[in-house]
C-alpha cells in the first residue's frame, strides 16, 4: 500500500506488473515470443497501430487524473527511449496506485480497464508504437483523483 500523497516508482518486473498487464520482451535467443494480451478488445473495434513521440517529463510527477480503456488493452512498444514510467491502478483509490520504471527494450500491454497515467518518459524524448482496439467514440474514460506525486530515483 502507498502513502496517498507520494508513491515511489519501482523497477518494472513481471511479478509486480502482473495485476495490471503483461511485459513484452524479446527472447534471449533467436526465435519468437508471442503475447495474447495485445489483441484483447471488445467487439466492434478495429486494431489500430499508431506511433507517438513524447517529450520528457519534469520530476517529480504530479498526478491529478487517470485514464482507462474499458473496451481494449493498450500495448506500448518502445522504439527509441531510455527510462520511461508506468503509473497504474486497478481502481481510482490512490492507495492502489503503483509506479514502475521501465528501460529501453521492454514493452507492456496494459490490461483492458486498468487505470493509468498518460505515457511518461524520463531522460529524454521517447518514441513508441502503440497497439489498441478502437471505435473512435468510446475509446477511453478519464477521472480526477486526489492529487499525488510519483517520486523516481535517479538510478
Amino acid at each position: 500500500m502507498n502513502d496517498a500523497a507520494t508513491i515511489t516508482a519501482e523497477p518494472l518486473n513481471e511479478g509486480g506488473f502482473a495485476p495490471f498487464g503483461e511485459l513484452i520482451t524479446a527472447t534471449e535467443h533467436p526465435g519468437r515470443r508471442r503475447t495474447d494480451a495485445a489483441v484483447d478488445f471488445a467487439d466492434g473495434r478495429r486494431l489500430v497501430l499508431s506511433t507517438t513521440h513524447v517529450a520528457p517529463s519534469e520530476l517529480p510527477i504530479r498526478v491529478t487524473e487517470l485514464e482507462r480503456h474499458p473496451f481494449s488493452s493498450q500495448t506500448f512498444v518502445p522504439l527509441s527511449v531510455e527510462r520511461w514510467l508506468l503509473i497504474v491502478s486497478t481502481s481510482l483509490d490512490v492507495t492502489d496506485v503503483r509506479a514502475f520504471v521501465a528501460g529501453p527494450g521492454i514493452g507492456v500491454t496494459i490490461g483492458r480497464g486498468v487505470w493509468h497515467h498518460g505515457l511518461t518518459v524520463l531522460d529524454g524524448p521517447g518514441r513508441f508504437a502503440v497497439l489498441m482496439g478502437k471505435d473512435g467514440a468510446t475509446d477511453d474514460e478519464r477521472a480526477a483523483v486526489p492529487p499525488f506525486t510519483v517520486r523516481v530515483t535517479q538510478s
